[in-house]
C-alpha cells in the first residue's frame, strides 16, 4: 500500500448535503505567489521606478502488546449521578522520559536596522475624500513634526490594530522604492513594480492591486498628478483608523487617454517638465494599449464601495504625470518602452497627531530608510527595523513559517486581540516550521509555549494548572537528536475534572483509559501518538467536561483509517482530531471523534498546494480552520474546518 494514498476523506455537514466548492477568482494573466509560505520580498529591486532621482512509502500495519483499535469509548452518562462532585486530577500521572540533552538548530539573530531620519520634507498632498465632500491634508511627519526625536517617538508609539496585507499576489512584483529615495530625497511611500524578466517586448508590464485591509473606499478618481488615485480607511475594533492609498492606476485605455491629453501644463515651453512630456506622451499617434491598458483594466471600485482585505481594486499603471512623467523622453515617448514606468505607488496613513495634516505617512515596513541604502536587507522578513512594521510578517492562517518568525511576531496577531485556534510546529530537514490559525473571537485567556522538551512540559503544565489552565490542543515533533519537542495551547479550565498524561507508552496509556475512561467515564479531550528512539508514545488530556460518546483510534492504516471515518461519520459522528503517526518511514493515522453538532470538512495527505487551495475554498464558505498539522519533512497537512 502506498504511503498515506491519495485518497482524501471529507466529512459531510449537518444538513447532509455537501456544498459546492467554488473557486476563488484570479485576475486573467497573474501568476499568483504563496504569500502564506512567506513569499514576503525584501527590497532588493531588479528594475528601476523613475520617480526621481517531494517517493512513496510503505505503510506499517499497527504494532505493539495493545491492540489499540479496540479501544472503544462507553455510552453517554450523566455527570450529575456519576460524578455530582468536580474534583481535581492529581497531576503526577504525567510520565516523563530520562532527561536527555537537546539539540536545537540555532538560528541567526535577527538584524537590527537603524532607520535614518522619520521626518523627511516631501510629499504633503490635499486630495478629495469623495465620501465626505471636501479635500484633506496627506502630509510628511516633516509638516505635523518640527524636530526628528517627536517623529520618532511617536512612530515608536504606533503599532497595527489591523493586520495589513501587501497589495499585490503577483509573484513576479517586487517592492523597488522605499520612505527615502536612493539619492536620499524624500517618498513617503512604497513603490512595487515588476522584475525585469517579468516583462519585455508585448508582454503587459501590469499587475492586479489588492486592498491592504479592510475598509470603505473614500476615494476613487481620476487626478493629472496621481492619475487613477483609490485611497480606503480602515479602522479597527477599537476605533483607531488608517488609510491606504494606491496610485497611478488604469482606469481604462479610452478614460485614460482622453484625460492624459487635457491636462493642464503649467509651463509649455518647459519641455523637461513632467506634465509637458505627460501630455506629449498622451498625444503620441496609435497609443499603446501595452503601456496605456485596455478598456477592461479600469477601477473595480468606487467611493463608498466597503472591500474585503485582498479584494482586487484595480490595476498597476503609469497614470498621472506624476506616474509616467519621470519615465519619459522629451517627445513623450517612453524612456523604458516597455513598462512606461508602469508600477504601483503605495502610502500609508495614520490619523495626524497635530493640527497641520488630517493624516500622517507612516513607512509601513517600519523602516524608514532607502531602498538601497545599507539598510536594504532590513525590509527582510525577520529584521528589526526599529519599528513596528505594518505589513503581515505572515497571514493569521499559516503554513510552513519558520518557527522563529511566529515567535519574534508574536505580538503582531495577539495584539490585535486574536489567540491561537491551532498551531502545529513539525520539520523540514533540521528547521522548524509552523503552521496554525489566529482568529478573532476565540476565550480571551489562553497560553501557548513552542517547542518544549519534556521537563520544561512538566514545568509549565504545572504552573498554568495553578493558575487553572487545562491543555486544549497538543502537537509533538523531535529534536535533532530524536527526543519529543512539545508545543501546547492551554485554556481556561472549567469547573471539571481532567487528567493529563505525555511521554506514556501503549501500556501507560493503556492503563490511564481504564481508570479514566472505563471507571470515572471521562472522554479524550485531546491525543496525539509520536515516537522517541523507535518507541511509540502517548500524550492528550481526559475530561470530563461536555460528556458524551466518542471514539478514539490510533496506529490504523490509511484505508482502515478511511473505512472508519466513512463508518462514523454515517454513525453521526464528526471528526475533531486527526494525528499523523510518524515513524520513520512509516506513518500510521489516529483519530478522535465526538458527536457532530456542526458543519466540517476534514482532509489528510495534501501537498501544501493542495493545503492552500482547499483554504482557500473553505473560508470562502465560511468555515474557519480547527486544527492542522503538517508532516512528511513539512510536505503534506492534515487539516479539519468547521463551520
Amino acid at each position: 500500500m502506498k504511503h498515506l494514498s491519495s485518497v482524501v476523506w471529507l466529512a459531510i455537514c449537518l444538513l447532509s448535503t455537501t456544498p459546492v466548492i467554488v473557486k476563488a477568482q484570479q485576475p486573467a494573466g497573474e501568476n499568483e505567489a504563496n504569500l502564506s509560505e512567506l513569499l514576503y520580498r525584501p527590497i532588493k529591486p531588479t528594475a528601476k521606478i523613475m520617480e526621481g532621482t517531494e517517493p512513496s512509502r510503505q505503510v506499517a500495519t499497527p504494532r505493539g502488546a495493545v491492540n489499540v483499535r479496540n479501544l472503544r469509548a462507553a455510552p453517554k452518562w450523566n455527570l450529575a449521578a456519576d460524578n455530582t462532585t468536580a474534583r481535581q486530577i492529581n497531576i503526577d500521572n504525567l510520565q516523563l522520559l530520562p532527561d536527555k540533552v537537546i539539540t536545537v538548530k540555532k538560528v541567526n539573530a535577527p538584524l537590527y536596522c537603524t532607520p535614518p531620519t522619520v521626518t523627511i520634507g516631501c510629499c504633503s498632498y490635499s486630495i478629495k475624500d469623495e465620501v465626505a465632500n471636501k479635500s484633506l491634508m496627506y502630509a510628511s511627519p516633516a509638516a505635523v513634526f518640527s524636530n526628528e526625536n517627536d517623529a520618532r517617538t511617536f512612530a515608536s508609539s504606533l503599532s497595527p490594530k489591523v493586520p495589513f496585507f501587501l497589495p499585490y499576489t503577483n509573484s513576479k512584483v517586487y517592492p523597488a522604492g522605499a520612505w527615502k529615495y536612493d539619492n536620499g530625497n524624500g517618498h513617503g511611500s512604497v513603490d512595487y513594480l515588476k522584475t525585469s524578466d517579468a516583462y519585455g517586448p508585448g508582454i503587459d508590464p501590469t499587475f492586479g492591486v489588492y486592498a491592504s485591509a479592510a475598509g470603505k473606499v473614500v476615494t476613487a478618481m481620476w487626478d493629472p498628478f496621481f492619475g487613477n488615485v483609490v485611497i480606503i480607511e480602515h479602522k479597527a475594533a477599537d476605533g483607531t483608523s488608517y488609510r491606504t492609498g494606491y496610485f497611478h492606476l488604469r482606469g481604462g485605455f479610452d478614460h485614460d487617454v482622453a484625460n492624459a491629453k487635457v491636462i493642464k501644463v503649467n509651463d509649455p515651453n518647459d519641455k523637461d517638465a513632467r506634465d509637458t512630456k505627460y501630455k506629449k506622451f498622451a498625444n503620441l499617434p496609435n497609443p499603446s494599449q501595452l503601456l496605456w491598458g485596455t478598456n477592461a483594466q479600469k477601477l473595480k471600485v468606487k467611493a463608498g464601495d466597503y472591500v474585503y482585505a485582498g479584494q482586487q481594486i484595480a490595476w498597476a499603471g503609469n497614470t498621472g504625470f506624476g506616474g509616467a512623467g519621470w519615465g519619459l523622453n522629451q517627445d513623450g515617448t517612453p524612456t523604458n518602452p516597455n513598462t512606461g514606468n508602469n508600477h504601483l505607488h503605495f502610502m500609508l496613513w495614520v490619523k495626524s497627531p497635530g493640527t497641520g495634516a488630517d493624516w500622517m505617512e507612516v513607512d509601513p515596513y517600519g523602516v524608514y530608510a532607502t531602498s538601497e541604502s545599507s539598510n536594504s536587507s532590513c525590509y527582510e522578513i525577520g529584521a528589526n527595523g526599529g519599528f513596528n512594521r505594518f505589513f503581515a510578517p505572515f497571514y493569521p492562517s499559516f503554513h510552513n513559517v519558520p518557527v522563529q518568525y511566529i515567535t519574534q511576531y508574536w505580538g503582531y496577531y495577539t495584539g490585535m486581540g486574536m489567540a491561537l485556534q491551532t498551531l502545529s510546529v513539525h520539520k523540514s530537514g533540521n528547521q522548524y516550521l509552523a503552521s496554525g490559525s489566529f482568529q478573532q473571537g476565540l476565550p480571551g485567556a489562553w497560553y501557548c509555549r513552542i517547542n518544549m522538551n519534556s521537563t520544561q512540559y512538566q514545568q509549565y503544565f504545572d504552573e498554568y494548572y495553578g493558575k487553572g489552565y487545562i491543555p486544549r490542543q497538543i502537537s509533538v515533533t523531535n529534536d535533532n537528536a530524536g527526543n519529543p519537542l512539545f508545543t501546547a495551547i492551554w485554556q481556561k479550565r472549567g469547573n471539571e475534572n481532567f487528567a493529563a498524561v505525555h511521554n506514556a507508552t501503549d501500556e501507560v496509556y493503556a492503563a490511564k483509559w481504564k481508570t479514566y475512561v472505563e471507571q470515572q467515564k471521562m472522554r479524550v479531550t485531546e491525543h496525539v501518538v509520536y515516537y522517541a528512539g523507535g518507541k511509540r508514545y502517548h500524550a492528550g488530556v481526559f475530561g470530563s467536561s461536555n460528556p458524551g460518546g466518542f471514539y478514539m483510534y490510533y496506529g490504523m492504516n490509511t484505508n482502515d483509517f478511511t473505512k472508519k471515518f466513512e463508518e462514523l461519520n454515517k454513525a453521526g459522528l464528526m471528526t475533531v482530531n486527526v494525528n499523523i503517526e510518524e515513524n520513520g518511514s512509516q506513518n500510521n493515522v489516529g483519530g478522535l471523534w465526538w458527536p457532530k453538532n456542526k458543519a466540517y470538512y476534514s482532509y489528510m495527505n495534501m501537498t501544501p498546494s493542495d493545503y492552500q487551495a482547499k483554504f482557500t475554498d473553505l473560508t470562502a464558505q465560511g468555515y474557519r480552520l480547527f486544527r492542522i498539522q503538517g508532516y512528511d519533512n513539512s510536505s503534506h497537512f492534515a487539516a479539519i474546518w468547521m463551520k
